[in-house]
């Protein structure tokens, strides 16, 4: 992410949004401004993870593996109240826990059904942020999600505040290490993890490190402090 304090300005104005929204939003995702525009969410900011999401689930519909990847890589989007050029977006990373590959369980692993969320930054947003289940129970019987959720046809029931999520895999930008032409997925049609061919066509959902609001640095306060004594003088001088 790029930052341009061209003015006292644009850094009161950033900081201002950015107070607004941490001092009263409590929840898990918190939304955020991308574009500058009013009353509306662009991205979402995981207070767990420290990482913002895309609001958009889907973009450019499915795409295979190297596709996603480029697509996130050149995401930019800029912010004329901020001064703020926020372009540093990729897909979700997974981690590969115990032997590479697939420890394929029914709970507890990288791979399978309700896969450990810390396994994956897909696994955490769809169990821990959203509340979904897995189409099977940790001990591998029907967990109920498709009749008894408000997809009847999908583990999906809640997509929380973002838009056009779709019940299908998921790419992630981790390949799948025992098969270079492979990559890791998240499937939300039936809340499982496990690996796929680079070729296929699937959907993505970007994601950046860190806050897009974050709070100024120290140097930044201090410029901050500067500029409003400096406009107090002057008015006091005007007046």
């Amino acid at each position: 992410m790029r930052v341009k304090p061209n003015s006292l300005l644009a850094v009161l104005v950033g900081l201002t949004l950015n107070l607004g929204l941490t001092a009263t939003a409590h929840a898990a995702l918190q939304g955020r401004d991308l574009n500058g525009s009013a009353g509306s969410f662009e991205a979402y900011y995981d207070t767990d993870l420290n990482i913002t999401w895309l609001a958009d689930a889907n973009v450019n519909g499915p795409m295979t593996w190297a596709t996603a990847n480029t697509w996130a890589a050149n995401l930019s989007f800029y912010n004329p109240l901020t001064n703020q050029t926020i372009d540093d977006w990729r897909l979700p990373t997974t981690t590969d826990t115990g032997a590479p590959g697939c420890d394929f369980a029914y709970s507890g692993t990288d791979c399978g059904y309700n896969v450990d969320t810390a396994s994956s930054e897909m696994a955490h947003l769809y169990f821990t942020e959203l509340g979904n289940l897995s189409y099977y129970t940790t001990t591998g019987a029907d967990s109920g999600a498709f009749a008894g959720g408000s997809n009847p046809n999908s583990t999906l029931d809640n997509v929380g505040p973002f838009t056009n999520f779709q019940s299908h895999y998921y790419w992630s930008g981790t390949e799948y290490a025992p098969n270079p032409s492979s990559a890791w997925t998240f499937d939300t049609l039936d809340g499982s993890q496990d690996g796929n061919d680079k070729t296929n066509s699937f959907y993505a959902l970007a994601v950046r490190p860190g806050d897009v609001a974050a709070v100024p640095e120290a140097q930044t306060y201090a410029l901050m402090l500067a500029g409003l004594g400096l406009i107090g003088w002057r008015a006091r001088r005007r007046g």
